[in-house]
């Protein structure tokens, strides 16, 4: 099950990643390099699966809580509003790993369902602010990034 995950996710990032570079303004590209690069530094800094939820991973706190600031960053640079959301579900991830921390008793399920649901959402979200990007510059012809 955990492979059929890992293959709808990686699906996702491709064609997220794919089309914010193709249709894409700046904040879309930047977002999507600091998606890949997040993504990238947790799969090569992965701990084993057997025990990677029973304990908050210092590597995935410091991962996840880079990815907050710079999304907050690439909001406050910019004039999207799907960055709001996709920096408000990064800080949902944050707060999960602040939350298992604090509260080391709750069961390992609740702690991944809460950081792993919400990446899949920040792609979604990606691509919808694409979308409208691409939208927005077919009919103005160009719009500012």
């Amino acid at each position: 099950m955990a492979f059929y995950l890992f293959l709808a996710f990686a699906l996702l990032v491709g064609i997220a990643l794919g089309f914010a570079w193709w249709k894409g303004g700046m904040p879309e590209r930047i977002a999507s390099g600091m998606f890949l690069i997040a993504w990238l530094v947790s799969m090569a800094t992965d701990s084993p699966y057997a025990i990677r939820y029973h304990e908050v991973q210092l590597n995935y706190l410091l991962i996840d809580f880079t990815l907050l600031v710079g999304l907050l960053l690439l909001t406050r640079a910019t004039r999207r509003r799907w960055t709001v959301l996709a920096a408000s579900l990064q800080s949902l991830i944050v707060l999960a790993h602040l939350a298992r921390a604090i509260s080391p008793h709750q069961w390992a399920l609740v702690y991944m369902i809460m950081t792993t649901i919400w990446p899949y959402l920040q792609l979604l979200v990606l691509i919808g602010g694409t979308v409208t990007h691409w939208r927005r510059t077919a009919v103005l012809e160009s719009a500012r990034s």
